[in-house]
């Protein structure tokens, strides 16, 4: 099972991966991305959105637990357009620091969350089945960014 060492680790690795990154991504924060529509400060746009992703977790399990039927599934295009738009106007840098402050959050959050939470079972959402509270903060949160951060070191690649 995953722990939360390993979500804070790998939250860690991806502030070190962007701190790596923030000088190219400032210079080029403007460039598409090779697949899709979206360009480098839109894919900043939608991982400060979900930068801290341990409360999100955490309030989707105790909707559950408290009974509360889930939320009828909505349009992820949708989602993510609604989150880069939210932040139209934020300049590369802010939404840099944005990711960095919710990172920051998720792991102040997790020293809140015992190990029996991150053991439990919640649906998925987006996809059948279930999984431990503890690998979907990990999915999605710093493995999700890391997808990200891939398009975006294409992006910004010499060339």
């Amino acid at each position: 099972m995953t722990t939360r060492d390993d979500i804070i680790a790998a939250i860690r690795g991806v502030d070190e991966r962007l701190d790596a990154l923030r000088d190219r991504i400032i210079e080029r924060g403007d460039r598409p991305l090779p697949e899709g529509t979206w360009h480098v400060r839109d894919v900043l746009s939608h991982l400060a959105a979900r930068a801290n992703g341990v409360d999100r977790v955490v309030q989707r399990l105790r909707a559950a637990e408290a009974g509360v039927p889930a939320a009828p599934p909505r349009n992820v295009d949708e989602i993510n357009a609604g989150q880069v738009e939210e932040r139209r106007d934020a300049t590369v840098v802010a939404l840099l620091d944005e990711i960095r402050a919710g990172h920051a959050a998720a792991i102040t959050a997790l020293a809140h969350v015992d190990d029996a939470t991150l053991a439990k079972m919640l649906a998925q959402g987006f996809r059948p089945g279930e999984s431990p509270v503890a690998d979907m903060i990990l999915r999605g949160g710093p493995s999700h960014d890391n997808t990200h951060l891939d398009q975006v070191e294409a992006a910004i690649a010499e060339g």
